[in-house]
């Protein structure tokens, strides 16, 4: 633990938190409210570290993807490709 102003921050809720945010268990708003009472800091400041990490639970819709060509033909598999 470490003592800051707001008193002592226990280190494993905080990376709780962020592990959380990152995996898609928390939003935004939630996630910087519990991080700024855990470690002291302000909400703002809580929500830009948020905002930096990236997240796990986005997926893309509507067949737009950045993989190259080569790697999407690879994952639609031997069942439609043309009978010989």
């Amino acid at each position: 633990m470490a003592d800051t102003k707001a008193g002592k921050v226990e280190h494993d809720a905080a990376i709780e938190t962020m592990v959380d945010y990152k995996r898609g268990l928390r939003n935004l708003d939630t996630g910087s409210k519990i991080l700024s009472q855990q470690t002291g800091l302000d909400e703002d400041i809580s929500a830009m570290i948020l905002k930096s990490m990236k997240r796990n639970n986005v997926t893309q819709i509507r067949g737009y993807s950045k993989e190259p060509e080569r790697l999407r033909k690879g994952k639609i598999g031997k069942s439609n490709e043309p009978k010989r």
